[in-house]
């Protein structure tokens, strides 16, 4: 399937699974009027509980009068989930440091998604990386901080304006960098890839009966360039959720 050419607005499952991708809102205790856009999160539930997962240097060096919110509606008055706690995973001596580039964000409350907006993804259901063949399709999903009239902050009009981008590329290898992989995705048409450390990847499973695709979450964007994006695998975030957030006996 390496040649086929997919429209992301044309496959229905990969829309409503997108939508558990959110943009990052900062607000400084010190400039309560000048909120900033920084990077995306990934919405993931397990049973009743949900958390966010971002990127760690997409949160890196917060200090404590910084309030940190989860967009959750686009249309007609913002809504946010507020970020009581983040937690990071310390490398062990084994591991590379990129490995850990990743960070929980636990919401003050249960968040109050958006219909046609905003969703969790079920982590039910994973991407089984080790299966994942060359030039097999993914898909790529953030809040892209060069697109010129997306994801922008109108301070003099109090307004903010979202923008989900979804781009669609294929798989290459195993990174070099531990539980990483590596897609050729173009991002030149937005600007380039800022804007999408922490969003969601999702593997792209075609039913040939059905002649439909279904999007399975692959992990979350830690790094890339305008041609290729490195991800973390979902059996790395998930073994840490499991173990040190929903705390699922084993």
């Amino acid at each position: 399937m390496e040649d086929v050419q997919l429209d992301a607005r044309r496959i229905p499952e990969l829309v409503k699974a997108a939508r558990c991708a959110l943009p990052i809102i900062f607000t400084s205790g010190d400039h309560p009027e000048f909120p900033g856009l920084r990077g995306s999160c990934t919405a993931l539930r397990s049973g009743n509980a949900t958390v966010f997962v971002t990127a760690a240097h997409v949160v890196a060096n917060n200090d404590k009068r910084t309030v940190v919110e989860v967009g959750l509606g686009f249309r007609g008055e913002p809504l946010r989930s507020r970020i009581r706690e983040m937690l990071k995973p310390r490398p062990a001596e084994e591991q590379y440091d990129a490995v850990c580039d990743f960070a929980v964000m636990l919401p003050a409350g249960a968040p109050a998604f958006v219909d046609g907006d905003s969703e969790a993804y079920n982590l039910a259901r994973v991407a089984k990386m080790e299966a994942a063949q060359y030039k097999n399709l993914f898909a790529v999903c953030g809040y892209p901080s060069s697109y010129a009239d997306r994801n922008v902050i109108d301070y003099e009009a109090r307004s903010v304006t979202f923008g989900l981008h979804v781009a669609i590329g294929t798989y290459e290898a195993p990174s070099s960098m531990k539980g990483h992989h590596v897609l050729e995705v173009s991002t030149a048409e937005i600007g380039g890839p800022n804007g999408f450390s922490g969003g969601p990847v999702f593997r792209l499973l075609f039913d040939r009966v059905a002649g439909t695709w279904t999007p399975v979450l692959a992990g979350i964007v830690t790094m890339g360039g305008p041609g290729r994006i490195h991800f973390i695998d979902i059996a790395v975030l998930g073994t840490f959720l499991q173990r040190e957030v929903f705390r699922t006996p084993t």
